[in-house]
């Protein structure tokens, strides 16, 4: 078995040291001086794991100051809110497109039951700025899926087209996030490599009436985007008080989804 060149070694140890964010943005790493005699390599080593993580966009040259951990231009989505992730693009102002890969009637998945007998599997695949970031199934009733524009799914908004074709909005519901090891045909969709770590959200959206207007599963690119879960404000002490139950099961869920991207990395 061929022996994994020192410099390749060094970068992935510094890579893991910017991925569990000992090494955070802005930060400026240590000399190569001081990298060549911590690790016991050569300068020339050292430099070679630094222009490694450079052209993976982890560190940049600041001139005058040395190398320094690159920001991460994150995208963020807020798993808290009802809209979907297009909304929430569109709302900071990236440039995103979808191309849907299918769209037809279909069986329906043990999962998807409470849509009833007859449903549509919608697939689709987002890209922003030109990079594939999401990939999403929805399954949705028949009465929903054959009300819509099929053509406006191309680069539009599936709950924007819901809300204007039936006046079905999703107003509450349920998410489940976990970290996955990646596999075809994911890893071609999303350009990724094989067991590269993503974040699956999976969700069952509710209308204004309690229905079940969709059940979907989207996977994200985790070095692309970011989930933000808001705190709600710590109730006033009291005897009678007791712990929120939707906050812990969120904190658990990151927490957990956290641990198996780092598995996954490892």
């Amino acid at each position: 078995m061929a022996r994994t060149p020192l410099h390749a070694q060094l970068a992935s140890r510094l890579r893991g040291r910017i991925h569990d964010r000992e090494l955070t943005p802005g930060e400026l790493l240590p000399s190569e001086s001081a990298l060549t005699e911590q690790f016991g390599v050569s300068r020339s080593t050292v430099r070679q794991a630094l222009a490694s993580l450079e052209s993976e966009g982890l560190v940049r040259r600041a001139q005058g100051r040395g190398t320094v951990v690159a920001p991460q231009a994150e995208l963020h989505r807020d798993v808290e809110m009802s809209s979907g992730l297009m909304d929430q693009l569109q709302g900071a102002g990236s440039t995103t497109t979808t191309s849907v890969l299918r769209f037809e009637p279909t069986s329906v998945p043990p999962h998807a039951e409470a849509l009833g007998d007859d449903v549509h599997v919608l697939e689709r695949l987002r890209r922003v700025d030109g990079r594939p970031v999401a990939f999403i199934r929805t399954y949705l009733p028949a009465s929903v899926a054959t009300a819509i524009d099929a053509a406006a799914l191309e680069d539009g908004s599936l709950h924007q087209l819901v809300r204007a074709a039936t006046g079905r909005g999703v107003a509450d519901g349920r998410r489940t996030i976990r970290a996955v090891a990646a596999a075809a045909p994911l890893t071609d969709r999303l350009e990724v490599a094989e067991r590269d770590p993503l974040l699956l959200l999976d969700g069952t959206s509710l209308d204004q009436r309690g229905e079940v207007v969709e059940v979907f599963s989207t996977w994200h690119r985790s070095d692309l985007v970011a989930f933000d879960v808001g705190l709600r404000p710590e109730a006033p002490p009291a005897s009678s008080a007791s712990p929120d139950p939707d906050l812990d099961r969120v904190t658990h869920l990151l927490e957990q989804a956290l641990d198996e991207v780092r598995t996954l990395r490892g």
